[in-house]
C-alpha cells in the first residue's frame, strides 16, 4: 500500500515540475485577438494550466499549438507543444503515448541545444522510466537533468530533480537517504514560496515517517499537505491527501474512517480521471473490506483494481493487488489461493526481495500442508472434546466469577485514564486552535497581496495590449510607406527619361536650319519682281534652288527625329499614368476581400519595377500557370509582392554581377486548394544563420533599413491564412522566396 502510495503521488511532483500559474481566463480574452507565434504561445500556455483541470482540454490546446508551429515551421513551438501533449496523457495515466511525445520534444531541444529544455523532457522521460520500475534508466535521467539545473541555477525544477530522486531511494528502503533529498527539496521550496511544491514535500515526508511507522509524525504532515492543496484547489492534490489519511486511519485499524477518506479519494480520482489514483483508491477499499470481514465485496474492489491496472500497465499497482487478494484467501483460511496470489505477486516483485518473498511463500505452504492433516485429526478431537467439556464446566464457574471482577477494575481504570486523556486532548486542541487562528490572520495579509500584484498585472496587460495594437499599425504603416517608396523610386526613374528627352529636343529646336530659311525668304522677296532672271541669271540666284531642297531635306531629318523624342516623351508621362493607376488600385483597400487573378497582380507590380529592372539590366522571367482567381485582401498581397521583388532588385545590386535573372512561378496545387507563387532571384544570397532571423521584427542586413519589409510580409501573409518561407544556398548563390496562399 505504501509503495503504490509513492507512485501515485509522484504526479504532484511531476505537475509541480511543468504548472503554469497563468490565469486561463486571461489567456482565453488573448487567445481571441492573438495570431501567429503568439497564438502557438499561450494555446501552450492554455495546455499548462489545464494539466490538472481537464488532461483532456490539454490535449486540444496542445495539438492545436502543434499544428500551427508546424505551419509557420515555428520549432520551439512544436517542441514546447509536444512536451504539453506529453504532459496531457502522463495525467491520464497513457504512458506510451507520454512517452512518445517526450522523445520527440527531447529529439527537437537537442538539435536547438537547449538545455532547459532538454533537461525539462529528460526528467519527464525519468518519471515513465520510474513508472514501469525501471530503476537504473530512471534514475540516470533523473541524474542528467540534476546537472543542467544545478548549473542553471532553476531552483523549482531543481526541487522537483532532488524529490524524484528521493522517491528511488524509498522504494529501496534507504529512507534515511530518501529523507535526506525531501527535506533539501523542502528547503528549496519554502525559499521560493512554492506552495505546490511545499505541499508535495509535505506528503513525501509523511510517507517516510508512515514507512518508519511513526505515525503521529506522518498525520502531522498529511494534514499539512491538504491544507495547503486545500488553499490553492489542487483536486489532485486533495485526491491523494484523502488518501494518505485513510491509509494512516488503516494503519490505526480505524477501518470505517478509513473506508470513508478512501471512498472520497475515489470520487476525487474519478471526477478528474486519474486512471491511475482511481486503481489505487479501489485496492485500498477492497483492503478495508477484507479487515471489515465482507470477503465478496472486497474481492469486487480487488478485481475492479486490477483490470484498470493491468489496462494502463501499472506492475507495482499489479503487484500490490496480487498481494492484496492473496492477503483475502489468508483471512478465509484458503491457503491453496493464497498460495497462488502470493506466487503472482513474488513475480512482479523486484529481485531485492526474493529472499523475503521465498520465505514467505515456504510458511504459505506449511500452512496449506498443514490445513490437510488438521482436517483429518478434527474429528479425533471432536471425541476428547466432549470429555474435557464436563471437566472444564466447572472449572469456567470459578474462573468467570475471578475474570468479572478483574473486568471491572480494568474498566474502572480504563474510565479514569480516558477522563484523564479527554482533558489533556482539549487542552492541545486549544492551543490548536490558537494557531489556526494566527494562520488564518497570515493567510488574510497574504491575500490582499496577491490581489495587489493581480491588479498590477491586469494594468501590465492592458498596456501590453495596446503597444502590441500600436506595433502591429506601425508594421502595416511600415509596408505602405516601402510601396510609396518603391512607386516614387520607379516614377523618378520615368521622370529622369522624360527631361533627357525635352533637353535633347530643346537643344535641337535651337540648331534648326529654321533661322537659315528666313534669310532665304528675305532674299526672294528682295528680287520678287526679278525673280525669273535672278534665279537664272545671276550667281547667287542659281544656287536657291538647290540651297532650298538641301534645307527641306534637312527640315525633314529635324522634323523625324523631334516626333521620335516626342514619342519618348508620350511613352514616359504613360508610364508614370500606369504607375499611379496601378498604386489607386491597391492603395486604401486593405480589410477589403475581392476577387483577384494572382497573375494579373504580378504583372501590375512588375509594371511599376519596369524601369528599375530595365536600368540595373535584370531579366525577368514568368512561369505563369494557369490559375483561379481567388478572394483576397489584394492590398495586403500587393504589399507582400512589392516588398519580395524590392528585396530581389537590391540583392541583385549588391551582388553586381552581369547575369542578373528574376524568375517568378505561379502554379496551382488544386489538391491542397492552394496557389503557389516563387520568387527566385540569383543575386548575394542569405546566410545560413540568418534564415531563422528574417522575418523578425526590426531584423535587417542593410546599411539604410528599418527592418518592417519581410517582417510586414510576414504578418500580412499570416492574416490572410498563408505561409511564407525563405530559402538560400548562402552568400552569393541567390535566394527563393514561397509564397502558399488558400483558395
Amino acid at each position: 500500500m505504501k509503495k503504490c502510495l509513492f507512485l501515485i503521488f509522484l504526479f504532484i511532483n511531476f505537475f509541480t515540475f511543468l504548472h503554469s500559474q497563468t490565469g486561463i481566463d486571461s489567456l482565453e480574452t488573448q487567445l481571441e485577438k492573438a495570431t501567429s507565434i503568439e497564438r502557438i504561445n499561450i494555446l501552450n500556455e492554455l495546455g499548462k494550466a489545464y494539466w490538472q483541470k481537464s488532461p483532456q482540454k490539454t490535449l486540444e490546446y496542445g495539438y492545436q499549438a502543434l499544428e500551427l508551429s508546424q505551419k509557420l515551421d515555428y520549432i520551439e513551438g512544436e517542441a514546447q507543444a509536444l512536451k504539453i501533449i506529453g504532459g496531457g496523457y502522463y495525467y491520464l495515466s497513457n504512458y506510451d503515448e507520454a512517452l512518445e511525445c517526450y522523445q520527440k520534444s527531447f529529439k527537437i531541444y537537442k538539435e536547438m541545444d537547449d538545455k532547459e529544455g532538454i533537461a525539462s523532457c529528460v526528467n519527464n522521460i525519468g518519471n515513465i522510466y520510474y513508472y514501469f520500475s525501471n530503476y537504473d534508466k530512471a534514475l540516470e535521467y533523473f541524474l542528467i537533468s540534476l546537472k543542467i539545473f544545478e548549473e542553471s541555477g532553476d531552483k523549482m525544477k531543481l526541487s522537483v530533480i532532488l524529490n524524484n530522486i528521493g522517491n528511488i531511494y524509498s522504494d529501496f528502503k534507504d529512507y534515511d537517504k530518501a529523507l535526506e533529498y525531501f527535506q533539501k527539496a523542502l528547503e528549496i521550496r519554502e525559499e521560493i514560496d512554492d506552495k505546490e511544491g511545499i505541499a508535495a514535500s509535505f506528503v513525501n515526508i509523511g510517507i517516510i515517517y508512515w514507512n518508519l511507522k511513526n505515525n503521529s509524525e506522518a498525520l502531522k504532515y498529511f494534514q499539512k499537505s491538504l491544507s495547503v492543496y486545500q488553499e490553492i484547489e489542487n483536486q489532485h492534490g486533495i485526491a491523494v491527501s484523502l488518501l494518505n489519511l485513510g491509509n494512516i486511519c488503516w494503519e490505526s485499524k480505524d477501518y470505517n474512517i478509513a473506508f470513508e477518506y478512501f471512498m472520497k479519494s475515489l470520487k476525487k480520482h474519478e471526477e478528474i480521471g486519474n486512471k491511475r489514483g482511481i486503481a489505487s483508491s479501489l485496492i485500498n477499499i477492497g483492503s478495508v473490506y477484507v479487515k471489515l470481514g465482507n470477503y465478496r465485496e472486497s474481492l469486487h474492489y480487488f478485481e475492479r483494481g486490477l483490470k484498470l491496472a493491468e489496462e494502463i500497465q501499472a506492475y507495482d499497482l499489479i503487484m500490490h493487488c496480487y498481494n492484496a487478494i492473496s492477503e483475502l484467501y489468508l483471512e478465509k483460511k484458503d491457503y491453496k489461493r493464497a498460495l497462488e496470489y502470493y506466487k503472482l505477486y513474488d513475480t512482479k516483485k523486484d529481485s531485492i526481495f526474493t529472499e523475503e518473498s521465498s520465505k514467505k511463500i515456504a510458511e504459505m505452504q506449511v500452512k496449506y500442508e498443514t490445513e490437510k492433516k488438521e482436517k483429518e485429526n478434527e474429528i479425533l478431537k471432536k471425541d476428547n472434546k466432549i470429555q474435557r467439556l464436563e471437566i472444564n464446566k466447572q472449572q469456567n464457574l470459578r474462573n468467570s466469577f475471578i475474570a468479572i471482577s478483574i473486568l471491572v477494575l480494568i474498566l474502572a481504570f480504563i474510565i479514569y485514564t480516558r477522563y484523564h486523556s479527554k482533558q489533556k486532548t482539549n487542552i492541545i486542541l486549544n492551543q490548536k486552535n490558537t494557531q489556526i487562528k494566527n494562520a488564518n490572520t497570515e493567510l488574510n495579509k497574504k491575500n490582499k497581496q496577491i490581489t495587489k500584484q493581480k491588479n498590477q498585472l491586469s494594468k501590465t496587460l492592458k498596456e501590453l495590449r495596446e503597444t502590441q495594437k500600436m506595433l502591429v499599425d506601425t508594421a502595416h504603416r511600415a509596408g505602405m510607406a516601402e510601396i510609396a517608396s518603391g512607386i516614387l523610386h520607379n516614377v523618378g526613374n520615368v521622370l529622369n527619361s522624360i527631361k533627357v528627352s525635352s533637353q535633347i529636343l530643346k537643344e535641337k529646336i535651337e540648331r534648326s536650319r529654321v533661322n537659315n530659311l528666313q534669310k532665304v525668304l528675305t532674299l526672294i522677296e528682295e528680287h520678287s519682281a526679278d525673280l525669273g532672271n535672278y534665279i537664272t541669271s545671276d550667281e547667287k540666284g542659281k544656287l536657291l534652288p538647290a540651297y532650298l531642297i538641301k534645307v527641306g531635306e534637312t527640315l525633314k531629318d529635324e522634323q523625324d527625329n523631334s516626333l521620335n523624342e516626342l514619342s519618348n516623351l508620350n511613352k514616359g508621362i504613360n508610364h508614370i499614368e500606369e504607375i499611379v493607376s496601378v498604386q489607386q488600385n491597391y492603395a486604401g483597400v486593405f480589410g477589403l476581400v475581392e476577387s483577384v487573378s494572382i497573375s494579373n497582380m504580378m504583372d501590375d507590380v512588375l509594371r511599376m519595377y519596369h524601369d528599375s529592372f530595365q536600368k540595373s539590366r535584370i531579366k525577368v522571367t514568368k512561369q505563369y500557370t494557369q490559375t483561379t482567381p481567388i478572394m483576397i485582401e489584394k492590398g495586403k498581397l500587393m504589399q507582400v509582392f512589392v516588398n519580395l521583388l524590392k528585396n530581389s532588385l537590391e540583392s541583385l545590386i549588391i551582388k553586381g554581377e552581369k547575369d542578373k535573372t528574376i524568375t517568378i512561378d505561379i502554379i496551382e496545387d488544386k489538391e491542397k486548394n492552394s496557389q503557389i507563387i516563387e520568387i527566385i532571384d540569383n543575386g548575394s544570397g542569405i546566410l545560413k544563420n540568418n534564415l531563422k532571423k528574417i522575418f523578425s521584427y526590426g531584423y535587417t542586413t542593410k546599411k539604410v533599413s528599418k527592418g518592417f519589409g519581410l517582417h510586414t510580409s510576414a504578418l500580412a501573409i499570416s492574416e490572410l491564412k498563408g505561409k511564407i518561407t525563405a530559402h538560400s544556398d548562402g552568400k552569393n548563390k541567390g535566394a527563393k522566396f514561397t509564397v502558399i496562399i488558400p483558395g
